[in-house]
């Protein structure tokens, strides 16, 4: 795993999925023990974001990632960086900005996503 692989894969890949909501593809990207930790410290597992995902109408306006750092240690890469998000979520439109740490596991011939933690930029 390089870090171009891990970027690759966090930016056109996961990213990419998020903006088209697809949830096979996103289910693809999760390891099975995925967990998504949000800012306010809520957790979820690979099931409860992907039933999230299909209960909540969800449209990302815009995912932006800036001041990224891959850091790579056997097959286990690190990606830090900041993050702007716009998104519609049942109708409803918010912008966060957060720092972020998501965390891949080469897997075979795969990159699996299997954990990713925000934190809010202070203002």
């Amino acid at each position: 795993m390089t870090p171009e692989e891990v970027s690759r894969v966090h930016r056109e890949d996961f990213y990419g999925a998020l903006r088209k909501g697809d949830l096979e593809k996103l289910s693809h990207i999760y390891s099975d023990d995925y967990m998504l930790v949000r800012s306010d410290g809520s957790a979820f597992t690979k099931a409860q974001i992907l039933d999230d995902l299909k209960a909540h109408a969800m449209n990302f306006n815009s995912i932006e990632l800036t001041n990224e750092k891959i850091r790579i240690y056997g097959p286990v890469g690190v990606l830090t960086g900041n993050s702007t998000i716009t998104a519609v979520r049942d109708g409803k439109e918010s912008s966060s900005a957060f720092r972020l740490v998501a965390v891949y596991h080469e897997q075979g011939d795969r990159i699996e996503l299997v954990h990713f933690q925000s934190s809010p930029l202070p203002e």
